[in-house]
């Protein structure tokens, strides 16, 4: 009986990776609260190749622009982030005292998160790009401080799906 349960998780574990899902340690508080520092995710790197489209206010797991600011702290562009998606292509976004505003109306965020009064002026995200933010936006290094101020649909990898 152990036997076939070990054989099972494995088996299961195999099918898991093979299908595009992906355990990632998160040692960063950008998500807080909605994923916690050195909390794990899984993520589906296979959730968008099927022509589903990125919706706002997933998290995704992505690729993000490596400037000379990361590659001071070790940072290349290998290294994956987890952000939520906030604005979509072709949308006007802008922070006004840490207020998201889509196309000039308030955007109604209904998930938990650490506010910071902070203003980022009005941009429109670009054809296939995709505007993110931390949830911890006080201690998230996203889209506001980027020099390409959104993420390119092939930089994105995949979509978290289960936080513990």
């Amino acid at each position: 009986m152990r036997t076939f349960v070990v054989c099972t998780i494995l088996i299961f574990c195999c099918l898991a990776i093979g299908c595009g899902f992906h355990w990632v340690k998160v040692p960063t508080g950008a998500m807080q609260p909605t994923i916690p520092i050195d909390a794990n995710v899984v993520t589906n790197e296979a959730a968008y190749s099927s022509g589903k489209p990125i919706e706002r206010f997933d998290i995704i797991i992505h690729k993000a622009p490596i400037d000379e600011n990361y590659k001071k702290l070790g940072i290349d562009e290998n290294t994956k982030f987890i952000f939520r998606v906030i604005g979509l292509n072709g949308e006007k976004v802008e922070v006004k005292n840490g207020e998201v505003f889509i196309n000039g109306n308030l955007l109604d965020e209904p998930f938990e998160k650490i506010p910071s009064g902070d203003n980022f002026k009005a941009v429109v995200i670009p054809d296939n790009e995709y505007f993110l933010l931390g949830d911890n936006r006080p201690e998230s290094n996203d889209s506001r401080y980027w020099k390409t101020i959104s993420i390119k649909r092939e930089n994105i990898l995949g979509k978290v799906v289960k936080i513990f």
